[in-house]
């Protein structure tokens, strides 16, 4: 148990659930074995809690040996919004709370888990919060287990549509006739993605990805990865300032954590994908608030603008787009400084930004994009932030009326390979449908397209037919075909 990573952790999930026979009687098990030395508890109840730890560290387990729970175990927490609001919530579906830190100390007593407790932070050191592991003794009991991951999941009734206020901590609402539709729609596209194999063929075992320097988080120096696995796939709508005409972008899904040059590789249901990003979306959806068709007046990138201090045209225009997107969203310079120089990475872009480098940059954006000046530092990013997720819907919906996978990273859309002319025809009809405007522009990433396929194909023949026993087979890693036969056998 020595020499663990603590930072190599996640959250205890406190949704992770099931109803499977085998998993029921494992935690019958253990509880009756190990933990049954209390008369006079409510049984019920600390089997549920139990149940919900046991099961997270399972799958964590099967998924990454390395990685850690982190639980909460100051009482506070679970009552002031930390973990769950108090008293029953539509997010806390299982009603898990305090009892959580009574069976991590009991798992700890009976030496089933190892625990490394947390602390406070202070100017000097950054805090977190207690870690768990499996033990030995539980890693074994794991291994005779008659039930699988695939039998972990959530309950059916586990919240997809997410309210917070301005502080952005989980409100409570009152259901609608739009927001029970929108659940639905946001079920029915978690129940595809639950049955499609979403991977990465040259990942191997453990199935996670560590994430280069500019992907870490800020004043750490440790090494951050993200987990590929079938647990990590639950997507909810979220929406913002107590308001559902505010926000709502899809968020979950592993593959919204990684680089472009990882989402490349991913693969679905083993078939190739094609990645398409559709160009400044953001700002083109300002430009049709304003009642302008961007591309229809002009191929100007709308980000290619110029920053002092910067040479590099690159540099250029990455800053000068994190800078416009952020003043989309600020509701005031200072605020939209402040977000700037939090989001940036300077260890990429080694450049000094002083207030008054700022204000020429803000300066400059408005003598560009003089049409959409009026929503600079408005707080205007929230509300374009829903058109999108409404055209996100249109899309998706239309995709899991075939049952045809489609992974959404916000402003671009992931699908199979002979998929895109579909997607591109169906972005049209959402962006006329929501927007009002039909100037939308893709762009690809470097993946093969059906198009290509066809094209250079009817040139070369043996070329079609490498290529096509790529598409078919591709070459895995052990792990990841381990991984594509266990989802098949269960799946099929």
């Amino acid at each position: 148990m020595a020499d663990r990573d603590y930072q190599h952790s996640r959250p205890l999930d406190v949704h992770c659930w099931s109803e499977h026979t085998e998993a029921n009687k494992f935690v019958d098990y253990v509880y009756d074995t190990y933990l049954n030395n209390q008369s006079n508890e409510n049984k019920r109840i600390k089997k549920r809690h139990l149940k919900v730890v046991l099961l997270d560290l399972y799958v964590a387990w099967l998924n990454d040996p390395d990685l850690n729970i982190a639980v909460h175990m100051t009482t506070g927490a679970y009552s002031d919004g930390t973990v769950f609001n108090k008293g029953k919530s539509r997010y806390n579906e299982l009603n898990i709370k305090v009892s959580t830190i009574e069976i991590v100390h009991r798992l700890h007593e009976a030496d089933l888990i190892g625990f490394q407790k947390g602390f406070e932070g202070s100017p000097e050191w950054q805090g977190y919060i207690s870690r768990i592991w499996p033990s030995n003794k539980l890693t074994s009991l794991f291994e005779d287990a008659a039930f699988g991951e695939f039998d972990i999941g959530y309950t059916d009734n586990r919240e997809t549509i997410i309210l917070r206020d301005e502080e952005k901590d989980k409100v409570e609402y009152t259901d609608k006739t739009h927001i029970k539709q929108m659940r639905l729609a946001v079920q029915q596209y978690n129940k595809l993605l639950e049955k499609t194999f979403i991977d990465i063929q040259s990942v191997d075992k453990p199935a996670r990805i560590e994430l280069p320097e500019g992907k870490r988080r800020r004043r750490s120096n440790r090494r951050v990865f993200v987990n590929i696995t079938h647990h990590d796939k639950f997507v909810r709508r979220i929406f913002n300032n107590k308001s559902f005409s505010d926000g709502g972008r899809f968020y979950g899904g592993w593959w919204q954590q990684i680089d472009s040059k990882f989402r490349k590789d991913i693969r679905l249901n083993n078939s190739p994908t094609v990645e398409i990003d559709y160009s400044a979306l953001h700002v083109i959806l300002a430009y049709a608030e304003a009642n302008i068709d961007y591309w229809q007046t002009t191929n100007q990138d709308p980000y290619d603008l110029p920053v002092i201090g910067v040479n590099n045209p690159e540099h250029c225009r990455d800053i000068a787009k994190l800078f416009l997107l952020l003043s989309l969203n600020a509701s005031d310079e200072k605020k939209l400084y402040k977000a700037f120089r939090n989001e940036l990475n300077y260890r990429e872009y080694p450049y000094d930004f002083p207030n008054d480098v700022l204000a020429e940059l803000l300066d400059t954006i408005k003598e560009h994009h003089p049409d959409i000046s009026q929503l600079i530092c408005s707080g205007a990013g929230l509300r374009l932030m829903n058109i999108d997720s409404r055209i996100c819907d249109y899309v998706i919906a239309d995709f899991v009326k075939t049952d045809t996978p489609i992974l959404t990273i916000h402003d671009s859309f992931i699908v199979p390979i002979g998929k895109e002319d579909r997607l591109n025809q169906l972005m049209k009809e959402a962006f006329e449908d929501v927007a009002h405007k039909v100037g939308i522009k893709v762009k690809y990433n470097q993946n093969l397209t059906k198009t290509l396929l066809y094209a250079h194909g009817t040139q070369d023949r043996d070329w079609y037919l490498r290529v096509f026993n790529w598409i078919t087979k591709g070459n895995p890693t052990n792990g990841y075909q381990r991984r594509l036969e266990r989802h098949r056998k269960h799946f099929s």
